[in-house]
């Protein structure tokens, strides 16, 4: 067939972007029209001319592939490309990125899935399967021609173990992220070749990079074509579930006069100013958000008269109302009490207040209330897997007394306060106090120690299956990052600043160090399951993320502008919430982060603010800012830590992980003030 002459314009021509809905349709047709369906795209991309590259690129490139296999011609590089002077660098990057972060996913999983459906269709092709056609060579002056390289001989040892791979074909040496310049390379090198892997990859790449700050709530239902399910360890074998070892759990109904008098909460008055709106508030009260200078925003502030340590929404998607179980002290105004110590073991009187909240309405009310004597509970989690007739759900939390403790919350007819004297579920190694937990199956959850250790346990039991020291100090977080298509790896981070992972198949020929973050680290990380990341902080105001099957591709998110103080995300989306001590929440689009290239960044990554408390020692007033800002993504790390009021620092801050609700988050600052907001209402 007679191929058109094309017309030298001097311009690069624009690929051919192909959407989601074409890729699935190519996935879904037959042997031969996928065949037929490769092939245009194969003769597409070669009738693009490629731009020349400059000598000196070719010579290095030609350099570094000979030192490392002589026998290795030089290729062409994705990554080499020269820019004629009379074009536009910073144009012709965004076209490349956008072009690039179309492609790169559906392009990985095509190669996967249909070159070799093509070639065993035609044996034919398999030395050729993509001809590439010969390059009209243009006469220059005062260039003499390059003499042809000899043809290497063939080698069958020089075969690259994954045919698919661009990547390994060219034989690049990869030590840092900056390595990989085009985004295909990087996709694969923090990815790998999985098809079913990509396929959910480029599905979270199309429904939620158009947004930067939002996303539409159909995108997260169950019948949604990006929807991509994330189950985590404590979902993967709900049947299991049941057989969890509970005990009863000891407890006694008391009244309102009875609580003020065992858990007292404070009655002061907080003076408070929302935007423009002049207010005050006291304990069990909320007020809505009156109408911004930025425009409506849905949602209220609730005042919940102490120290909230940690929050966690329940995962539940069967029920009308969604419930948020909080962490409360009532030594608030006093942070440096001795009761809030996190070294050694207390015990004291605390409480865990438990709220449900209408989706549409948000009427905001009181479910529970469980008064307890295991001191102070952080690292609040809900065991999703866990399913029991008339029970809401069994949530587990780190306690001060150096034990993990689960409690079974039940469904009663109306508002209900429990005194509990023991949980229906406890693990503890005597003298060595646990301070952090994270769920590795339904049956299973593996616990940091304040002495630098690692142990897993099963519920149930208090002896471990593994007993490992990891770090040096005080472990502040421990992370469980799970996937379909690989092994479980376990992220730890103490409080000197070290960050480990490791696969708890093989502790010891698999645990590897990040290095040390700026000074110290009391910022509990978190996982992303829709990129595969996992969020920490530099241990200042800075904040990366990176993906556990390369880490040493550690990505920069952003600043802060002090100290971060905490980090929340969800299953359902790449959206990172994160909260800092000056009391500020900023969002983040972690896929325009993981999902795109190194190019332009500042182009096609920014994040918001999207609210700040601020506070007058001369009024004694709590001020909340609404007002939203954007701010440009930037890879300098400087370091911009000040003292803030204490009251004002973000204390927690979740995300609920249920379909109907997964646009609502709620925060709270350390003066006890929440707020729960439904995203871009």
């Amino acid at each position: 067939m007679a191929r058109a002459k094309q017309v030298d314009t001097g311009k690069r021509p624009a690929k051919k972007i192909r959407t989601l809905d074409s890729f699935q349709r190519v996935n879904s047709s037959s042997p031969n029209e996928s065949a037929a369906a490769l092939a245009v795209l194969n003769t597409e991309e070669h009738v693009s001319r490629p731009r020349p590259r400059r000598n000196a690129s070719k010579k290095a490139s030609k350099s570094i592939v000979e030192s490392i296999d002589p026998t290795v011609g030089s290729g062409d590089e994705d990554g080499d490309d020269f820019v004629p002077e009379e074009e536009d660098e910073h144009e012709i990057g965004v076209m490349e990125d956008e072009e690039e972060k179309q492609q790169d996913l559906e392009d990985l999983a095509l190669e996967g899935t249909e070159k070799n459906e093509l070639i065993e269709q035609n044996p034919s092709r398999k030395s050729n399967a993509n001809p590439v056609p010969k390059k009209q060579g243009l006469k220059k002056r005062g260039r003499k021609p390059k003499p042809k390289q000899p043809t290497p001989q063939k080698n069958d040892n020089l075969k690259s173990p994954t045919p698919t791979s661009k990547l390994d074909n060219k034989r690049r040496v990869v030590r840092a992220l900056k390595d990989l310049t085009s985004a295909r390379d990087k996709i694969e090198r923090i990815y790998g070749l999985n098809t079913q892997k990509l396929l959910g990859l480029a599905k979270v790449k199309e429904g939620f990079e158009t947004g930067p700050f939002d996303f539409d709530i159909e995108t997260i239902q169950r019948d949604s074509k990006y929807f991509v399910d994330f189950p985590s360890p404590c979902t993967a074998a709900r049947g299991n579930a049941l057989s969890l070892p509970l005990e009863k759990g000891d407890y006694r109904l008391v009244d309102e006069s009875e609580l003020h008098q065992i858990f007292p909460l404070s009655e002061e008055e907080v003076l408070l100013q929302i935007s423009d709106l002049d207010t005050h508030i006291t304990t069990g009260q909320s007020i809505d958000f009156p109408v911004f200078p930025c425009g409506k925003r849905k949602g209220f502030v609730y005042c919940v008269g102490g120290l909230v340590t940690d929050m966690a929404w329940l995962p539940r998607d069967d029920l009308d109302k969604l419930y948020l179980a909080v962490s409360v002290s009532n030594r608030l105004g006093d942070p440096v009490h001795e009761d809030l110590r996190c070294w050694g073991e207390q015990k004291h009187t605390s409480c865990i207040l438990v709220f449900a909240l209408d989706p549409v309405s948000l009427v905001f009310e009181k479910y529970q209330t469980i008064i307890h004597s295991f001191g102070e509970m952080w690292d609040l989690k809900w065991h999703s897997g866990f399913q029991d007739k008339g029970a809401l759900g069994l949530i587990g939390a780190c306690c001060q007394d150096g034990s993990v403790k689960f409690m079974k919350i039940d469904q009663p007819t109306g508002y209900e306060i429990k005194v509990y004297e023991n949980a229906d579920l406890s693990v503890k190694i005597p003298q060595t106090p646990i301070s952090c937990f994270d769920f590795t199956s339904a049956e299973t959850i593996v616990c940091g120690f304040q002495n630098g250790h690692v142990a897993e346990f099963e519920l149930g039991s208090n002896v471990p299956s593994y007993y490992y020291q990891i770090h040096d100090s005080y472990v502040i977080s421990i992370v469980v990052a799970y996937s379909e298509f690989e092994d479980n790896v376990i992220n730890t981070t103490s409080v000197d600043g070290f960050i480990c992972i490791f696969n708890p198949k093989s502790i010891q020929t698999t645990k590897s160090s990040l290095g040390r973050v700026r000074g110290g680290n009391t910022t509990i990380a978190t996982y992303c399951p829709p990129v595969y990341g996992v969020v920490h902080t530099d241990g200042v105001n800075s904040i990366k993320a990176y993906s556990p099957k390369a880490a040493f591709a550690s990505h920069q998110v952003c600043q802060h502008e002090n100290t971060v103080s905490t980090l929340t995300t969800s299953k359902l989306h790449p959206f990172l919430l994160s909260g800092s001590a000056d009391g500020t929440l900023m969002i983040n689009n972690l896929a325009r982060r993981f999902l795109t290239g190194i190019k332009n960044n500042a182009a096609v990554h920014k994040y918001l603010k999207l609210w700040e408390w601020n506070y007058s020692a001369k009024d004694k007033k709590y001020q909340l800012d609404p007002n939203y800002e954007v701010f440009t993504f930037s890879v300098n790390e400087v370091s911009k830590a000040r003292v803030s009021p204490p009251g004002v620092n973000i204390a927690s801050v979740k995300w609920n992980e249920t379909c109907k609700g997964g646009k609502i988050y709620a925060f709270v600052n350390s003066a006890g003030l929440l707020v729960i907001e439904e995203l871009g209402s």
